[in-house]
């Protein structure tokens, strides 16, 4: 087709590129502990290393802007490229110096950031509106067999070659992406972004939140992730160890499986959109929001209730449930993401993902917070459930209309069987 003969180089270089990303943060925590020695500093690490990359994203998202957004994800990437081969000829030569570990960090987190947005927005440049859903499907597919794939062979790597040739391999691997990002084409690759009217980056950001706060449609939808993030994105930190490991005593070495089983989920999920690109899912997904959280509850039924059974029942119940939750959530996730590619001008697109990913990753922490001081009450899996039942609640308020004329529909159907009889 003609779309993935222009999208197919953006896949690879997201390959390459979502696979060197998922690798430092698995690998990294383990070479900080190594080299410190210290819980206390290795957590210290990461918080100086990621907080400048959340503060800075809605300025990246407006700046970048300026920009053709294939020339701002090779720049981006190559830096990133850059970076790893700098970091490891240090390492080489013996330089383990805390400071430069931080300052290495902190520039990956930012330039990271700004391959992600650069390559959302490019997306949308090089995709049909009618095909969104289609293409999104795949790229969560191959997005996630990349970060699948990473964190094993990551480990496997520091463990036999060391953390310096994983960084050269990384270089290799950044180096490859920003090789393929060069083969894209574009129809307006030699023109200039149009910048008749300059306005500062205030004006900018204020217009990026007046268009957020003025398009309801948008707005609900923002809202929505927001309340998503705050009540359930806390699972993979909090409520899934409360319930697998704290209440059942699954051993650590198998607790992966959840994460695993939730992949496979996704992956099955990018499929069945990519192969039923005919059906609308944006127009169901009300009721894909609500069956989302049903299976979510009824985990936390089942962790209530099967607690007299042998623990393994139990898990292999959950592994079930999980696989089918990440099946569901990427139906969830596709239309959102091909609905505001779609909706959002693209001249303001950067800065609109920009504020979307700045606001995620300021309520989830807090939601994260919320879960662990609840949980540590109630439980694990009543605060899942609670959560759920909440996260229900807002989505049936936000689409009061699709919620009341579904429930209509059922009550009718209903009424015809009672006359039938």
């Amino acid at each position: 087709e003609f779309t993935l003969s222009k999208i197919k180089y953006l896949f690879i270089s997201r390959c390459l590129s979502e696979f060197a990303g998922a690798v430092l943060p698995v690998v990294f925590p383990l070479f900080i502990l190594k080299t410190t020695h210290s819980l206390r500093l290795s957590g210290l690490f990461f918080m100086i290393a990621m907080l400048p990359s959340v503060l800075l994203t809605p300025a990246i998202g407006v700046w970048i802007e300026k920009y053709i957004k294939k020339q701002v994800a090779f720049f981006s990437v190559l830096v990133l490229a850059i970076l790893c081969s700098i970091e490891f000829l240090l390492l080489t030569v013996g330089v383990y110096d805390f400071s430069y570990l931080v300052i290495f960090a902190i520039l990956v987190a930012i330039f990271s950031v700004m391959l992600d947005l650069s390559s959302k927005v490019l997306f949308t440049e090089l995709v049909d509106e009618t095909e969104l859903e289609k293409y999104n499907g795949i790229k969560s597919i191959l997005d996630n067999l990349s970060v699948f794939a990473a964190p094993m062979l990551g480990t496997v790597v520091y463990g036999l070659l060391g953390f310096s040739s994983l960084i050269l391999i990384l270089a290799v691997l950044y180096i490859l992406a920003a090789i393929v990002i060069a083969f894209i084409p574009l129809d307006n690759e030699d023109k200039e972004i149009d910048q008749t009217v300059e306005e500062s980056f205030i004006q900018k950001f204020k217009i990026g939140l007046h268009f957020i706060s003025t398009e309801k449609s948008i707005l609900k939808y923002f809202l929505l992730i927001m309340a998503l993030n705050f009540f359930v994105a806390s699972s993979e930190e909090v409520t899934n160890p409360g319930i697998v490991i704290q209440k059942y005593h699954i051993p650590s070495s198998i607790f992966g499986l959840v994460s695993v089983a939730f992949s496979l989920g996704v992956i099955f999920s990018g499929l069945f959109i990519a192969k039923n690109s005919k059906i609308k899912f944006r127009k169901h997904i009300s009721k894909l929001f609500i069956l989302n959280s049903l299976v979510m509850i009824l985990i936390g039924v089942a962790s209530v209730f099967l607690i007299q059974l042998n623990a393994f029942i139990f898990f292999s119940l959950m592994l079930f449930f999980e696989v089918l939750l990440g099946f569901i959530t990427i139906l969830v996730n596709v239309p959102m993401t091909s609905f505001f590619q779609s909706q959002v001008p693209l001249d303001i697109q950067s800065r609109f993902f920009a504020l979307l990913s700045f606001s995620a990753n300021l309520i989830v922490p807090l939601g994260i917070l919320y879960t662990g001081f609840l949980a540590s009450i109630i439980g694990a899996d009543v605060t899942y459930i609670l959560n759920n039942i909440l996260v229900i609640c807002i989505v049936c308020i936000a689409f009061w209309k699709d919620t009341k004329s579904m429930f209509s529909g059922i009550l009718l159907e209903k009424g015809r069987e009672k006359d039938d009889y």
